[in-house]
C-alpha cells in the first residue's frame, strides 16, 4: 500500500509521530522538538556542547518514553566521568517533559579545546560511565531499571545497545539537534523489529530484508531533516519510506512539567537538623534552585 496523502501535513513541533512500515514488522516513531527543548535548554546557561547533548537526551527519552502504555514516568540517567557528569531526563505520561545536565566547566573548556568531534561526543564529554533507563509507577509499586555502558560515540548509539543487550530488541536510533533561527530545536527517528515470537532469523527471510532495507533508509535521514520547522515528521516518513508505504498513527503532543514547588521544598528542609539548617544560610536567607526549571525560592531561616 503507497503511503498516504495525509503524510504531506500534520503537526510540526513538541510531538510524537508514531508509525509502521506497510508489509514488514517494522514499527517506530518519529520525535521533532522546538519550543520544548528551546525553553528547557534556556533555563540555563549550558554551553552549547552540553545544551547539544542535553537536547539529543530529551529528544531519545522521547522516543522511549512514547511506548510506555500506563500512567507512569521514564527517567533517563547518564552518568560519566569526563567534563558532563549527570545528565537527567524525565518524561510523565502522557507527554511532559523536563531535563537537567550536571558538568565542570573547566573540564569543559579542555574538552573543547583538544576538539570535540561530531558523533564522538559521548567519550569525549560524558567519558566512561553507564546510562540508565527508570520506570516508575507510583510509590505503591517496584521500579524496572535497565542499564548500559556508555559504549558508543552518541546517545542514539548508547540506546542501541541498551536494546540489543538489556531488551533483545533490534532497534535503530538517530538523533539531531541544532540552533535554526537562534532557537534549540531537536528531533530523532527510531526503528523496532517486531520479529513474532519463536521467529528464527536466517539470511532468506523476508521479514529481515525488510528490517535490513529499512533501516539503511533510516539512516539516510539527514541531520538538518530531523530538526527543520518547514518539514513536518509526516513529511519526513513520506520521504523515506513513501516506495514501500507507511502507515501513521495518532501523533502525541509534549509539554514541559516540573514538579517542584515551595510546598515540596519547605518538607525537604523539614527533615534537616538546626545545624544543618544553619549551614544552608547564605546573607540572611535559605536559598533554593529547582535543577530542572532553575525557579529561585528564599526562605527565612529557623528562629534559634
Amino acid at each position: 500500500m503507497p503511503a498516504s496523502a495525509s503524510l504531506l501535513g500534520g503537526t510540526a513541533d513538541d510531538v510524537i509521530q508514531p508509525f509502521q512500515i506497510e508489509g514488514a514488522a517494522v514499527r517506530g516513531r518519529v520525535v521533532r522538538l522546538g519550543p520544548l527543548v528551546d525553553d528547557i535548554l534556556n533555563r540555563h546557561a549550558y554551553p552549547d556542547g552540553v545544551a547539544s547533548l542535553l537536547a539529543h537526551a530529551l529528544a531519545m527519552t522521547a522516543l522511549l518514553g512514547s511506548a510506555i502504555k500506563f500512567e507512569g514516568k521514564l527517567i533517563m540517567q547518564a552518568k560519566g566521568d569526563g567534563a558532563v557528569k549527570t545528565i537527567v531526563v524525565d518524561y510523565r505520561t502522557p507527554g511532559e517533559m523536563r531535563g537537567w545536565v550536571a558538568f565542570d566547566q573547566a573540564l569543559y573548556d579542555a574538552a573543547v579545546a583538544k576538539g570535540v568531534d561530531p558523533g564522538r561526543e559521548v567519550p569525549q564529554l560524558l567519558g566512561g560511565g553507564y546510562l540508565a533507563f527508570t520506570i516508575d509507577q507510583g510509590p505503591d509499586t517496584e521500579r524496572y531499571q535497565g542499564i548500559v555502558g556508555l559504549e558508543g560515540g552518541t546517545l542514539a548509539e548508547c540506546a542501541q545497545k541498551y536494546f540489543e543487550d538489556s531488551e533483545q530488541l533490534p532497534s535503530a536510533v538517530k538523533l539531531s539537534a541544532a540552533r535554526v533561527d537562534g532557537k534549540w530545536r531537536a528531533g530523532g527517528i527510531m526503528l523496532q523489529y517486531l520479529a513474532s515470537a519463536g521467529h528464527q532469523h536466517d539470511d532468506g527471510d523476508e521479514d529481515d530484508d525488510s528490517w535490513r532495507e529499512s533501516a539503511i533508509l533510516m539512516a539516510s535521514t539527514r541531520d538538518e531533516e530531523l530538526v527543520n520547522p518547514a518539514l513536518t515528521p509526516t513529511q519526513v516518513l513520506f520521504r523515506l519510506f513513501h516506495e514501500r508505504g507507511v502507515r501513521v498513527f495518532d501523533p502525541l503532543s509534549l509539554a514541559v512539567f516540573c514538579q517542584c514547588s515551595r510546598e515540596r521544598i519547605e518538607d525537604v528542609l523539614a527533615q534537616f537538623a538546626g545545624d544543618d539548617m544553619s549551614d544552608m544560610v547564605v546573607d540572611g536567607k535559605i536559598v533554593v534552585t529547582c535543577e530542572f526549571c532553575s525557579r529561585v525560592y528564599e526562605f527565612e531561616p529557623p528562629a534559634e
